[in-house]
């Protein structure tokens, strides 16, 4: 599983950058898809340097951070459908 940095604001987890990138287009619509030109899978050391914030249902901050690594292995563990939204500078 990878953590795809589809744009400035949007990571998501899922087996590839296509499938992330393909995600991403199917939720915000196809006239975003120039937003994804750019989309790769992060490194090993920007999972390890990336800092995600976790937050309530209610998308509020609750305080704790882990690293983006961390983060995945919860995400896997967790299972669920693949590819989906793994964090987002937005609100």
């Amino acid at each position: 599983m990878k953590v795809v940095e589809v744009n400035d604001c949007d990571w998501y987890v899922g087996e590839s950058v296509a499938a992330c990138v393909a995600q991403y287009i199917k939720e915000v619509g196809e006239e975003y898809a120039d937003h994804c030109e750019d989309a790769r899978a992060l490194s090993d050391d920007e999972l390890d340097a990336l800092t995600f914030t976790v937050v309530d249902e209610n998308e509020v901050p609750d305080g704790s951070k882990r690293t983006f690594r961390e983060q995945l292995a919860i995400e896997i563990a967790a299972g669920g459908d693949f590819p989906r939204l793994f964090a987002t500078t937005e609100n």
